[in-house]
């Protein structure tokens, strides 16, 4: 048993004063923090690092975030590293993310790739629930774990679900279930030759085919890498990446963000 287990709340808001983004209230427990927000050379958009300050995820760990972005908000939120998941010994760790927008708000969640080790175990829920006028990009990078020591899908089981929601109704849900032992990742339809996997999702009104297609025109430019996009929901684009290291998707998903920001 760990006995440095932690069940770890982090809570946030932001609200709109004098035309610029500010927190309002924060509250947060070990190992969980976040780090003092800066903004962009307008201060149109506030930037705030999410940190865990321990060496990373342990069996039995409970991580539960409460974000709340209040109207006509921009929030970017990224992580200080790698979200490292240590190797367990037939335990799990856990967490819950919860995202309420605001009419108008912008939200760009762009944390760093997710590192499970060998013999560890994940389960990860976020839900995120929108307004018609918002704007979302949600970024989520998986590694087959610490492939430069040959750790490739040695984990037990990483789960993810996300649920996104518009007022109330059910827009969107994806499951992630990698099982390495009941599954063959490598084989053909999941992972095949590639060992990592980016998922991006682009929520607001102005998403239509011709974006989808302008962005499959700039991943096609793109060596080493499978992928998929696709108008999946109403307002909504979901791009899948099949790569072969966490920085190359990770840049990928950064040029992604940048130039989709600008035109919606």
């Amino acid at each position: 048993m760990n006995q440095y287990v932690k069940a770890s709340v982090l809570k946030l808001g932001v609200k709109q004063k004098n035309g610029k983004t500010v927190l309002t209230d924060t509250y947060f427990t070990p190992p969980l923090k976040i780090l003092k927000p800066f903004y962009n050379e307008d201060n149109s958009m506030m930037k705030l690092c999410l940190m865990n300050v321990s060496a990373g995820v342990l069996e039995g760990d409970s991580y539960n975030i409460y974000v709340n972005l209040g109207e006509h908000t921009s929030l970017e939120l990224y992580s200080q590293s790698y979200t490292k998941i240590f190797k367990m010994n037939g335990g799990t760790a856990s967490q819950t993310m919860n995202i309420d927008m605001q009419q108008c708000s912008t939200l760009a969640y762009m944390p760093h790739p997710i590192m499970p080790f060998g013999n560890s175990s994940f389960s990860g829920e976020t839900n995120i629930n929108l307004k018609k006028d918002c704007k979302l990009f949600y970024r989520e990078i998986i590694s087959c774990g610490r492939y430069k020591r040959d750790e490739v899908f040695d984990f037990v089981s990483f789960k993810a679900r996300t649920k996104i929601c518009c007022e109330g109704k059910l827009l969107f849900m994806d499951n992630t279930v990698l099982e390495p032992e009941e599954q063959d990742i490598q084989g053909m339809g999941l992972y095949e030759n590639y060992t990592h996997q980016a998922n991006f999702i682009i929520y607001n009104e102005k998403v239509n085919e011709e974006l989808k297609n302008n962005l499959a025109e700039f991943l096609n430019s793109y060596k080493n890498i499978e992928f998929g996009a696709s108008v999946s929901f109403e307002g909504g684009i979901v791009i899948r990446i099949l790569g072969k290291s966490s920085e190359s998707l990770r840049n990928i998903t950064d040029e992604i963000y940048k130039y989709t920001n600008n035109i919606i």
